[in-house]
Protein backbone atom coordinates (compact mmCIF):
# COMPACT_ATOMS: atom_id res chain seq x y z
CA UNK A 1 0.00 0.00 0.00
CA UNK A 2 3.13 2.19 0.35
CA UNK A 3 4.19 2.26 -2.71
CA UNK A 4 0.60 3.60 -4.01
CA UNK A 5 0.08 7.17 -4.88
CA UNK A 6 -2.00 9.09 -2.73
CA UNK A 7 -4.60 9.34 -5.81
CA UNK A 8 -4.90 5.50 -6.20
CA UNK A 9 -5.41 4.85 -2.50
CA UNK A 10 -7.86 7.25 -2.59
CA UNK A 11 -9.62 5.77 -5.63
CA UNK A 12 -9.16 2.46 -4.02
CA UNK A 13 -11.29 3.76 -0.75
CA UNK A 14 -13.75 4.74 -3.10
CA UNK A 15 -14.48 1.55 -4.55
CA UNK A 16 -14.26 -0.06 -1.05
CA UNK A 17 -17.00 2.00 -0.11
CA UNK A 18 -19.21 1.26 -3.60
CA UNK A 19 -18.51 -2.38 -2.64
CA UNK A 20 -19.55 -2.09 0.91
CA UNK A 21 -22.93 0.15 -0.40
CA UNK A 22 -24.08 -2.56 -3.01
CA UNK A 23 -23.25 -5.41 -0.23
CA UNK A 24 -25.55 -3.39 1.55
CA UNK A 25 -28.15 -2.79 -0.11
CA UNK A 26 -28.55 -5.91 -1.58
CA UNK A 27 -28.96 -8.00 2.04
CA UNK A 28 -31.37 -5.30 2.83
CA UNK A 29 -33.13 -6.58 -0.14
CA UNK A 30 -32.61 -9.98 0.84
CA UNK A 31 -34.23 -9.26 4.57
CA UNK A 32 -37.30 -7.33 3.74
CA UNK A 33 -37.95 -9.82 1.51
CA UNK A 34 -38.02 -12.29 4.36
CA UNK A 35 -40.31 -10.62 6.37
CA UNK A 36 -43.60 -10.11 4.25
CA UNK A 37 -45.92 -12.28 5.74
CA UNK A 38 -47.21 -15.60 3.48
CA UNK A 39 -50.15 -14.89 1.20
CA UNK A 40 -53.37 -16.94 3.22
CA UNK A 41 -55.07 -18.37 1.05
CA UNK A 42 -58.34 -17.67 0.17
CA UNK A 43 -61.58 -20.12 0.87
CA UNK A 44 -64.21 -19.76 -1.09
CA UNK A 45 -67.13 -20.25 0.63
CA UNK A 46 -69.75 -23.40 -1.28
CA UNK A 47 -72.71 -22.22 -2.09
CA UNK A 48 -75.52 -23.86 -0.48
CA UNK A 49 -77.39 -25.95 -2.82
CA UNK A 50 -80.78 -24.38 -4.29
CA UNK A 51 -83.74 -26.93 -2.94
CA UNK A 52 -85.66 -27.80 -6.42
CA UNK A 53 -88.96 -26.37 -5.72
CA UNK A 54 -91.51 -29.89 -6.15
CA UNK A 55 -92.84 -30.05 -9.16
CA UNK A 56 -96.14 -28.90 -9.79
CA UNK A 57 -98.48 -30.78 -12.19
CA UNK A 58 -99.81 -28.86 -15.02
CA UNK A 59 -102.48 -30.45 -16.61
CA UNK A 60 -102.62 -31.41 -20.07
CA UNK A 61 -104.73 -29.20 -21.77
CA UNK A 62 -108.17 -31.49 -23.89
CA UNK A 63 -108.11 -30.66 -27.44
CA UNK A 64 -110.50 -29.05 -28.81
CA UNK A 65 -111.95 -31.66 -31.13
CA UNK A 66 -111.79 -30.86 -34.75
CA UNK A 67 -115.52 -29.94 -36.56
CA UNK A 68 -116.25 -32.86 -38.95
CA UNK A 69 -116.45 -30.86 -42.38
CA UNK A 70 -119.27 -30.87 -43.78
CA UNK A 71 -119.57 -33.15 -47.79
CA UNK A 72 -118.68 -30.93 -50.49
CA UNK A 73 -121.52 -30.84 -52.90
CA UNK A 74 -121.52 -33.59 -55.84
CA UNK A 75 -120.10 -31.52 -58.51
CA UNK A 76 -122.16 -31.54 -61.46
CA UNK A 77 -119.55 -32.24 -64.49
CA UNK A 78 -119.93 -29.27 -67.27
CA UNK A 79 -121.12 -30.90 -70.28
CA UNK A 80 -118.55 -31.35 -72.70
CA UNK A 81 -118.18 -29.06 -75.84
CA UNK A 82 -118.27 -30.73 -79.25
CA UNK A 83 -114.83 -29.59 -80.41
CA UNK A 84 -114.75 -28.39 -83.75
CA UNK A 85 -113.49 -31.11 -86.03
CA UNK A 86 -110.11 -29.66 -87.04
CA UNK A 87 -110.23 -28.87 -90.81
CA UNK A 88 -106.92 -30.63 -92.95
CA UNK A 89 -105.77 -28.05 -95.05
CA UNK A 90 -106.47 -29.16 -98.79
CA UNK A 91 -102.97 -28.51 -100.57
CA UNK A 92 -102.80 -26.43 -103.69
CA UNK A 93 -102.09 -28.27 -106.42
CA UNK A 94 -99.02 -27.08 -107.60
CA UNK A 95 -99.35 -25.90 -111.16
CA UNK A 96 -97.02 -27.54 -113.25
CA UNK A 97 -95.12 -24.69 -115.47
CA UNK A 98 -96.09 -25.05 -119.21
CA UNK A 99 -92.68 -25.78 -121.18
CA UNK A 100 -91.87 -22.94 -123.25
CA UNK A 101 -91.09 -23.83 -127.18
CA UNK A 102 -88.87 -21.74 -129.32
CA UNK A 103 -89.69 -21.68 -132.70
CA UNK A 104 -87.86 -20.49 -135.76
CA UNK A 105 -89.43 -18.50 -138.13
CA UNK A 106 -89.36 -18.66 -141.81
CA UNK A 107 -86.09 -17.02 -142.79
CA UNK A 108 -84.96 -16.60 -139.30
CA UNK A 109 -81.19 -16.17 -140.21
CA UNK A 110 -81.84 -14.37 -143.06
CA UNK A 111 -80.00 -16.16 -145.32
CA UNK A 112 -80.32 -16.10 -149.63
CA UNK A 113 -81.03 -12.42 -149.27
CA UNK A 114 -81.40 -9.80 -152.00
CA UNK A 115 -81.09 -6.53 -152.68
CA UNK A 116 -84.57 -5.07 -150.66
CA UNK A 117 -86.00 -8.51 -150.63
CA UNK A 118 -85.73 -10.62 -147.47
CA UNK A 119 -87.13 -14.14 -148.07
CA UNK A 120 -89.76 -14.58 -145.25
CA UNK A 121 -90.74 -11.25 -144.38
CA UNK A 122 -92.02 -7.97 -145.41
CA UNK A 123 -91.03 -4.55 -144.70
CA UNK A 124 -92.61 -0.98 -145.02
CA UNK A 125 -90.79 2.32 -144.31
CA UNK A 126 -91.03 6.57 -143.75
CA UNK A 127 -89.63 7.97 -147.34
CA UNK A 128 -90.16 11.63 -147.84
CA UNK A 129 -86.68 12.12 -149.35
CA UNK A 130 -85.75 11.58 -152.37
CA UNK A 131 -82.42 11.90 -154.37
CA UNK A 132 -81.83 16.07 -155.42
CA UNK A 133 -84.63 17.07 -153.09
CA UNK A 134 -83.38 19.69 -150.08
CA UNK A 135 -83.06 17.53 -146.74
CA UNK A 136 -83.67 18.22 -143.29
CA UNK A 137 -81.57 16.49 -140.44
CA UNK A 138 -83.57 15.80 -138.69
CA UNK A 139 -86.87 15.77 -140.41
CA UNK A 140 -85.76 14.18 -143.42
CA UNK A 141 -85.68 10.02 -143.80
CA UNK A 142 -84.71 8.14 -146.93
CA UNK A 143 -85.41 5.09 -148.37
CA UNK A 144 -83.50 2.27 -146.61
CA UNK A 145 -81.57 -0.55 -147.77
CA UNK A 146 -81.74 -4.11 -147.37
CA UNK A 147 -78.22 -6.57 -147.86
CA UNK A 148 -76.53 -8.84 -146.25
CA UNK A 149 -73.61 -8.10 -143.96
CA UNK A 150 -70.59 -7.70 -145.85
CA UNK A 151 -67.68 -7.25 -142.85
CA UNK A 152 -67.60 -10.11 -140.90
CA UNK A 153 -67.06 -7.66 -137.45
CA UNK A 154 -70.82 -7.01 -138.06
CA UNK A 155 -71.87 -10.31 -138.54
CA UNK A 156 -74.14 -11.83 -135.69
CA UNK A 157 -74.44 -15.42 -136.65
CA UNK A 158 -73.12 -16.57 -140.46
CA UNK A 159 -75.50 -14.18 -143.12
CA UNK A 160 -77.06 -11.45 -140.75
CA UNK A 161 -79.69 -8.58 -142.41
CA UNK A 162 -77.70 -5.32 -143.04
CA UNK A 163 -80.25 -1.97 -143.03
CA UNK A 164 -79.02 1.02 -144.08
CA UNK A 165 -79.38 4.28 -146.44
CA UNK A 166 -77.59 7.34 -148.03
CA UNK A 167 -75.09 8.89 -146.11
CA UNK A 168 -75.75 12.22 -143.68
CA UNK A 169 -79.35 11.10 -143.89
CA UNK A 170 -81.52 8.97 -141.39
CA UNK A 171 -83.99 5.93 -142.65
CA UNK A 172 -86.95 4.45 -140.45
CA UNK A 173 -88.20 1.04 -141.30
CA UNK A 174 -90.10 -2.05 -139.88
CA UNK A 175 -89.66 -5.26 -140.65
CA UNK A 176 -92.47 -8.10 -140.02
CA UNK A 177 -94.13 -11.18 -140.89
CA UNK A 178 -97.46 -12.56 -139.90
CA UNK A 179 -97.32 -16.24 -138.83
CA UNK A 180 -100.52 -18.62 -137.58
CA UNK A 181 -100.24 -20.07 -134.08
CA UNK A 182 -102.93 -22.13 -131.89
CA UNK A 183 -105.38 -19.69 -130.43
CA UNK A 184 -104.81 -20.01 -126.67
CA UNK A 185 -101.00 -19.79 -126.80
CA UNK A 186 -98.73 -17.30 -125.55
CA UNK A 187 -96.80 -15.87 -127.56
CA UNK A 188 -93.33 -13.47 -127.64
CA UNK A 189 -91.29 -12.56 -130.34
CA UNK A 190 -87.34 -12.29 -130.00
CA UNK A 191 -84.39 -11.18 -132.54
CA UNK A 192 -80.94 -10.03 -131.93
CA UNK A 193 -79.03 -6.96 -132.37
CA UNK A 194 -76.23 -5.34 -133.13
CA UNK A 195 -75.53 -1.49 -134.83
CA UNK A 196 -72.54 0.87 -136.03
CA UNK A 197 -72.55 4.64 -135.98
CA UNK A 198 -69.99 6.82 -137.10
CA UNK A 199 -71.29 9.34 -134.24
CA UNK A 200 -74.30 8.32 -132.45
CA UNK A 201 -76.33 5.39 -131.99
CA UNK A 202 -79.30 3.63 -133.33
CA UNK A 203 -82.65 2.99 -132.25
CA UNK A 204 -84.23 -0.63 -132.27
CA UNK A 205 -87.19 -2.86 -130.64
CA UNK A 206 -89.36 -5.68 -131.16
CA UNK A 207 -92.72 -5.89 -131.59
CA UNK A 208 -96.08 -8.07 -131.72
CA UNK A 209 -99.12 -7.56 -133.27
CA UNK A 210 -101.64 -9.70 -132.00
CA UNK A 211 -104.50 -9.59 -134.26
CA UNK A 212 -102.33 -10.49 -137.02
CA UNK A 213 -102.96 -7.16 -139.17
CA UNK A 214 -100.30 -7.58 -141.73
CA UNK A 215 -98.67 -4.92 -140.86
CA UNK A 216 -96.69 -3.03 -137.88
CA UNK A 217 -99.09 -0.22 -137.27
CA UNK A 218 -100.70 -1.67 -134.11
CA UNK A 219 -98.00 -3.42 -132.67
CA UNK A 220 -96.91 -3.70 -128.98
CA UNK A 221 -93.53 -2.82 -128.24
CA UNK A 222 -90.91 -3.89 -126.42
CA UNK A 223 -88.52 -1.56 -124.60
CA UNK A 224 -86.47 1.07 -126.99
CA UNK A 225 -82.72 0.73 -127.23
CA UNK A 226 -80.05 2.96 -128.51
CA UNK A 227 -77.07 0.70 -129.50
CA UNK A 228 -74.24 1.23 -131.51
CA UNK A 229 -70.63 -0.71 -131.98
CA UNK A 230 -69.94 -0.74 -128.41
CA UNK A 231 -72.94 -2.23 -127.14
CA UNK A 232 -72.17 -5.75 -128.79
CA UNK A 233 -75.48 -8.24 -129.62
CA UNK A 234 -78.30 -7.21 -127.97
CA UNK A 235 -81.95 -9.57 -128.15
CA UNK A 236 -84.78 -7.30 -128.92
CA UNK A 237 -87.88 -8.94 -127.16
CA UNK A 238 -91.57 -8.00 -127.54
CA UNK A 239 -94.03 -8.21 -125.24
CA UNK A 240 -96.19 -11.79 -124.91
CA UNK A 241 -99.71 -11.66 -126.02
CA UNK A 242 -101.96 -14.36 -125.96
CA UNK A 243 -103.07 -15.72 -130.36
CA UNK A 244 -107.07 -14.81 -130.58
CA UNK A 245 -109.63 -17.39 -132.43
CA UNK A 246 -109.52 -16.01 -136.06
CA UNK A 247 -113.10 -15.47 -136.89
CA UNK A 248 -113.38 -17.87 -140.21
CA UNK A 249 -116.11 -20.05 -142.46
CA UNK A 250 -116.83 -22.73 -140.84
CA UNK A 251 -114.07 -25.40 -142.66
CA UNK A 252 -115.28 -28.37 -144.86
CA UNK A 253 -114.48 -31.98 -142.81
CA UNK A 254 -110.90 -33.24 -143.37
CA UNK A 255 -109.77 -29.60 -144.12
CA UNK A 256 -107.44 -27.87 -141.61
CA UNK A 257 -109.45 -26.64 -138.78
CA UNK A 258 -112.58 -29.18 -139.12
CA UNK A 259 -113.94 -30.31 -135.91
CA UNK A 260 -111.35 -32.25 -133.73
CA UNK A 261 -108.94 -29.42 -134.96
CA UNK A 262 -107.11 -27.00 -132.47
CA UNK A 263 -108.78 -23.26 -133.42
CA UNK A 264 -106.20 -20.96 -134.74
CA UNK A 265 -105.36 -17.61 -134.66
CA UNK A 266 -102.70 -14.95 -136.26
CA UNK A 267 -99.94 -12.54 -134.90
CA UNK A 268 -97.70 -10.46 -136.75
CA UNK A 269 -94.16 -10.45 -135.47
CA UNK A 270 -92.15 -7.01 -136.27
CA UNK A 271 -88.87 -5.10 -135.47
CA UNK A 272 -87.92 -1.69 -136.15
CA UNK A 273 -84.69 0.63 -136.68
CA UNK A 274 -83.61 4.48 -137.10
CA UNK A 275 -80.35 6.18 -136.38
CA UNK A 276 -80.75 8.96 -133.96
CA UNK A 277 -78.65 11.52 -135.84
CA UNK A 278 -77.71 11.38 -139.05
CA UNK A 279 -74.12 11.07 -140.41
CA UNK A 280 -71.59 9.42 -142.40
CA UNK A 281 -72.39 6.02 -141.74
CA UNK A 282 -75.06 4.31 -139.73
CA UNK A 283 -76.18 0.67 -139.72
CA UNK A 284 -78.81 -1.63 -138.07
CA UNK A 285 -77.93 -5.42 -138.35
CA UNK A 286 -80.67 -8.44 -136.86
CA UNK A 287 -80.33 -12.09 -136.88
CA UNK A 288 -81.54 -15.18 -135.28
CA UNK A 289 -85.51 -14.13 -135.19
CA UNK A 290 -87.44 -17.10 -132.80
CA UNK A 291 -90.60 -16.96 -131.63
CA UNK A 292 -91.60 -18.28 -127.78
CA UNK A 293 -94.41 -19.60 -127.41
CA UNK A 294 -96.45 -21.83 -124.27
CA UNK A 295 -98.86 -23.94 -125.50
CA UNK A 296 -102.80 -23.67 -124.47
CA UNK A 297 -103.24 -24.87 -121.20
Amino acid sequence: MRSLSQTQRIILLILAVLDLAVIGGLAAIVISSLRQPAQVAQIVPTPKPTQTPAATWTPVPTMTPRPTPMARPTNTPAPTKTLIPTSVPTETPTSTPVPLIAVKLEGADFDFLLPNRIPGWEWDAYVNYKGGDQYNTDTSYAEPVFTAADDPVRRINGTTLKIETIRWLKFRTWVHQTVTATAGSRITFRIKAAAFSSLDTLIVRAGIDPTGSGTCNNARWGGEMRINQNSGTVTLTSPTVLVAEMAAPSPKEGEEGAVGSPPLGRITVCFFAEPAYPHVNNAAFFDQAELIVAPPR
